[in-house]
């Protein structure tokens, strides 16, 4: 038990730049993520790509059929999100 308790960090600490790795290489999945990942609370989408959270939790696991109907309906989504720093 004591010598897991020591090895976890080592773990952690070596499995972090994979995990970085895999954050930056590029994506075969069409994704709209544009990196700013903020959801508006009033209206549940993704100021950034127009999604909701289940949809981005889900987006790996959908067909690319799904993906595009999605992608397809982002336009009129994004167009009803509140604008932000605007005067």
């Amino acid at each position: 038990m004591i010598a897991l308790s020591m090895a976890a960090p080592i773990l952690a600490a070596t499995a972090l730049p994979s995990l970085m790795a895999e954050i930056d290489r590029p994506s075969s999945i069409e994704t709209p993520c544009n990196k700013v990942c903020v959801v508006d609370a009033a209206c549940g989408l993704c100021i950034g790509c127009g999604r909701t959270l289940a949809e981005i939790g889900g987006w790996i696991s959908m067909t690319a059929d799904e993906r595009r109907r999605i992608i397809d309906e982002l336009p009129a989504r994004r167009a009803v999100l509140p604008r932000t720093g605007t005067t």
